[in-house]
């Protein structure tokens, strides 16, 4: 198993998604096994000023076991924005900092124990260039659809 390392992810930067500078990602939690046998890894981005915007990046690995042939590997990315405060209240207290809202990407593979290497290795490959595909660019930046 590869140890849990800090992670150096880049940034969009501009409009056009050109990467212009990256974030580390350090680890939270390494590799905590759970009871279902899932192995959870957690890292965090934290450069926001409050720990309520961090940036999470979360892991779980399910490997085949029993009657389940099929490894599965979840990856969360969550990505908060937080609400803008002002300290011209009544009181002249500004309050704390809260989520506004939070963008959520996940991403699930499922594997079949027999499944041969270069097999997993063409699916990861396959999808990777999809993600890049200008459609899916489109309907996530610009919310708009296929036709």
């Amino acid at each position: 198993m590869a140890a849990q390392a800090a992670l150096t992810v880049n940034t969009r930067g501009t409009v056009n998604g050109a990467a212009t500078a990256t974030v580390a990602y350090n680890p939270i939690m390494a590799s905590m096994p759970l009871v279902d046998g899932r192995l959870v890894s957690r890292w965090q981005e934290q450069s926001a000023a409050y720990a309520i915007g961090y940036s999470d990046l979360t892991v779980v690995a399910k490997p085949a076991l029993g009657q389940v042939p099929m490894q599965t590997v979840s990856v969360r990315l969550q990505l908060p924005t937080l609400d803008v405060t002002s300290p011209a209240t009544g009181t002249g207290i500004q309050p704390a900092p809260s989520v506004a809202y939070q963008c959520d990407m996940k991403l699930e593979g499922k594997f079949p124990t027999r499944s041969s290497a270069s097999e997993r290795h063409e699916t990861l490959a396959r999808f990777l260039s999809i993600a890049g595909q200008a459609f899916l660019l489109a309907m996530i930046k610009s919310n708009e659809q296929v036709s």
